[in-house]
């Protein structure tokens, strides 16, 4: 079957949880199976933590007809960043160690099968979120796919050992986040939006269902043209640890003290300066309070396997 990419490239990052110890082979299938259905891509590698959005936008600049990406959420959001606004097609191939992209377009891991999925998806374009806030002293923007998370969780990112996440993948977030529950600060911020303004120690702003391997926010729709808000109030550390389990066993809904809204725009800013409060995109820090949330309506052409990930009836 012929098909209309004849000018790809295939972004990977060889650190990637599921590429680290076989790249060059995994590389190598990926790109077979893609030529045998016709689909032409040129193979570039990241060479560090914020690589592959030059990588990107070069792809874009140079005429690319398409863009795959192989790695983790954090490396397709560089890819995305790179990307916004063009209308070259992006294809996703999960090989990392949350992968919340590739669960929410049920994507098998196997690296080879969701290359397979690739000829038959269909382009689409959907809105990316937006989030402007302090880096380095500065005021810097960055889109995202999935979530921007402020408070806890970003806490949790920025004190992650390197070495826990590369030998323990997923176990090393859990590690982290009982040792920021327990003797980290939870420190309360301000969240305003849609005429709202709440205190909080934890927010998650959704354009997906999962939050890493977990569903945390199920109303929302990668393809909306809303945030799903989860505002998480100041309270004890043993709330939070039941916050936890309740997220673990699917039952968030049981916890009315958790706000849930949509929103387009969202502002949150410290409290008091006593601490530095951070944020998180795509699983990545981004920064820190204040910052500034939006969508950015048709952004991104993702192209997305048939059937539809998401039903039509779930759109808001």
């Amino acid at each position: 079957m012929q098909h209309p990419y004849s000018n790809g490239v295939l972004i990977y990052n060889p650190e990637a949880g599921s590429l680290r110890k076989r790249c060059a082979e995994l590389i190598r299938q990926v790109t077979t199976e893609l030529d045998q259905a016709g689909i032409a891509v040129t193979p570039c590698s990241t060479t560090g933590p914020g690589t592959g959005e030059p990588l990107a936008r070069k792809a874009v600049q140079s005429g690319a007809d398409l863009i795959v990406v192989c790695g983790g959420d954090g490396t397709i959001n560089e890819v995305v960043c790179g990307m916004a606004h063009s209308h070259v097609p992006l294809a996703v191939l999960p090989g990392g160690t949350a992968n919340g992209l590739g669960r929410e377009l049920r994507l098998p891991r196997d690296l080879r099968a969701a290359a397979r999925r690739i000829p038959s998806a269909q382009p689409r374009r959907i809105a990316l979120g937006r989030v402007g806030g302090q880096v380095g002293g500065r005021v810097e923007e960055r889109y995202f796919l999935l979530m921007a998370g402020i408070g806890l969780d970003a806490l949790v990112i920025s004190r992650l050992p390197p070495r826990w996440k590369r030998r323990l993948g997923m176990a090393g977030y859990f590690l982290e986040t009982v040792r920021q529950g327990l003797l980290g600060p939870l420190v309360p911020f301000v969240i305003s939006s849609e005429g709202k303004r709440l205190q909080a120690a934890f927010a998650c702003i959704s354009k997906a269902q999962y939050y890493g391997p977990l569903r945390m926010t199920p109303e929302a729709n990668i393809f909306s043209e809303t945030f799903c808000v989860y505002c998480f109030p100041p309270r004890s550390r043993f709330r939070y640890f039941l916050y936890g389990l309740a997220l673990l066993a699917g039952q968030l809904k049981r916890f009315p003290d958790i706000a849930r809204y949509p929103a387009r725009k969202i502002q949150c800013e410290a409290s008091s300066t006593s601490s530095p409060i951070f944020f998180q995109v795509d699983g990545e820090l981004a920064g820190q309070l204040p910052c500034t949330v939006e969508l950015v309506s048709d952004a991104l052409t993702l192209l997305v396997p048939t059937p539809s990930p998401v039903p039509e009836t779930g759109r808001r």
